[in-house]
């Protein structure tokens, strides 16, 4: 739920039916960025200067004039309702207080999260399922977006690989890399000479880092939009987002909510852990979002990268989500027509899951973004202790398996099925109980009954007392509008899986 304040009603029903409310009660819901409520962020509510760069989350039909109160507008974003400002700390106050406005958060600092490279890689045997050595698909007819600092199309293993370039530092047409990290996450991604996972996929590359591999949140949103608005021209289907915070994060951040969003849009979100171990509880944005894949780095033995950053969340979430190679991993060097460097850090990772999961959309172009979670999360090979857990998350990545999960799937791999849905009675009069049952299978995180009525709406947890399979929820009608009513119940599933049904119901006049 959203911050703000509530307003909240009780009823009391007896063993009569008799019933009585209380609509007196209220409560806040603070945004653990903005503990006083204020509509400001309160790391930016320590800051004084003329200049600060901000991210303004607003309504889309912005009643206020924010140019009005000092600020200047640079960048609209549609994936999060909002703009980038930069703005004088002396006028906070007052876009916050402009009507529309959500809040306002510090538009922080992105980097590229690798480490050093050396320039004559010699890697040793791999123990693990090196997914750049499966047979079979190879990515064909899946298109990757790379969000990073560009490609260098002028190595060999690049040639005829990108379809687009967008470039948001320079402006330049025609792709190119100035500091070497993109060209490497793009080879691994779709490169050919035996580097790539998924050498038959097209690649669109979007730069937004800069030759220090550096960029603010505001252009990464940018970057996010315009895979929202070229999507269907190149067929975009995954994004490759080897980029993150400068440490690790302290909350839930406006880039996880943007990237959980692009899930929702049917995109698949492959980010890294960062590189911030080995502390606790170091992932950094956007890897605590929920729906995403987020990425961890071993090396050829299985040994957790010693920097690869551990969970769990802030909000006590299990990340990573799995591993795959991440230390001394060759790849093609920018500005050489075939030359290679050995590049360490989770940056490494994410690339080579991205390629595995062009390779499960040439095999299976129906499986959604929930569903290719799922195959490579269940799929993976178990590390450390039994169980998924905040160092390896499910284990390494082992496409060799996921691809044979796809046409002999175990029980266990099948995604959770919200089989039906009945009412105890199709009408009721106003203070007659109405019970709810649901039967579903499966992983399944929440479900929910949404009673939709003329004048208000309500949501309920529903529960599976016996473990039977069959959960339920009671709906009190006291005090409720007479009229059509539509009671749906909603499931989302352990990997975002989502499904729902819906039913019609009518309230009678007592």
């Amino acid at each position: 739920m959203p911050a703000g304040t509530y307003n909240v009603t009780i009823i009391a029903v007896d063993k009569f039916g008799n019933a009585a409310k209380d609509e007196s009660k209220k409560i806040t819901i603070r945004d653990p960025r903005d503990l006083n409520g204020n509509g400001i962020e309160d790391s930016l509510e320590e800051q004084k200067a003329k200049d600060l760069k901000v991210i303004v989350l607003h309504e889309d039909d912005l009643k206020g004039n924010l140019t009005g109160v000092g600020s200047s507008l640079e960048k609209r974003f549609k994936v999060l309702p909002g703009s980038a400002m930069t703005v004088s700390s002396d006028n906070l106050e007052k876009i916050a207080k402009t009507d529309g406005v959500r809040g306002v958060y510090t538009d922080q600092k992105l980097t590229v999260l690798s480490a050093a490279s050396m320039s004559s890689p010699n890697p040793g045997p791999s123990i693990i399922d090196d997914p750049r050595e499966i047979s079979g698909p190879k990515g064909e007819g899946v298109t990757v977006a790379l969000i990073d600092t560009g490609a260098d199309a002028d190595h060999e293993a690049l040639s005829r690989k990108i379809v687009a370039f967008q470039d948001f530092v320079n402006n330049q047409t025609e792709p190119y890399d100035d500091n070497g990290h993109g060209t490497h996450c793009a080879s691994l991604i779709a490169g050919d000479l035996g580097m790539g996972v998924a050498p038959g996929a097209e690649l669109v590359v979007i730069k937004v880092m800069d030759r220090d591999g550096a960029c603010y949140l505001s252009d990464a949103l940018k970057a996010l939009d315009w895979c929202l608005d070229n999507r269907d021209r190149y067929g975009i289907k995954i994004i490759s987002f080897s980029v993150g915070g400068e440490g690790p994060s302290d909350g839930a951040s406006l880039l996880d909510e943007a990237c959980d969003r692009m899930v929702e849009e049917g995109l698949t979100m492959c980010v890294a852990a960062g590189n911030s171990g080995p502390s606790p509880s170091s992932i950094v944005m956007p890897g605590g979002a929920e729906k995403v894949i987020t990425i961890g780095a071993i090396d050829r033995t299985g040994l957790i990268f010693e920097q690869s950053s551990r969970g769990p969340t802030l909000t006590g979430e299990i990340k990573p989500d799995l591993v795959t190679l991440g230390v001394d991993v060759p790849s093609a060097l920018a500005g050489s027509k075939n030359g290679l460097s050995s590049v360490s850090g989770t940056s490494m990772a994410v690339p080579q899951v991205s390629g595995a999961s062009a390779v499960l959309l040439e095999a299976n172009p129906e499986l959604q973004p929930a569903d290719i979670k799922r195959l490579l999360l269940k799929t993976a090979d178990e590390l450390g202790q039994e169980g998924k857990d905040n160092l390896y998350g499910y284990g390494a990545l082992n496409l060799t398996r996921a691809l044979k999960s796809i046409n002999a799937p175990k029980e266990e791999l099948y995604p959770p099925d919200l089989v039906d849905v009945r009412l105890n009675r199709d009408e009721a009069t106003e203070g007659e109980p109405v019970m709810v049952e649901a039967q579903a299978s499966g992983e399944i995180k929440s479900l929910n009954t949404k009673i939709i009525g003329p004048d208000r709406n309500l949501e309920i947890p529903m529960d599976d007392l016996d473990g039977n399979g069959i959960y339920s929820a009671r709906w009190e009608t006291s005090f409720w509008t007479a009229g059509d009513y539509k009671i749906s119940v909603d499931l989302v599933g352990g990997f975002g899986e989502m499904e729902s049904i819906a039913v019609p119901f009518r309230l009678l006049e007592r």
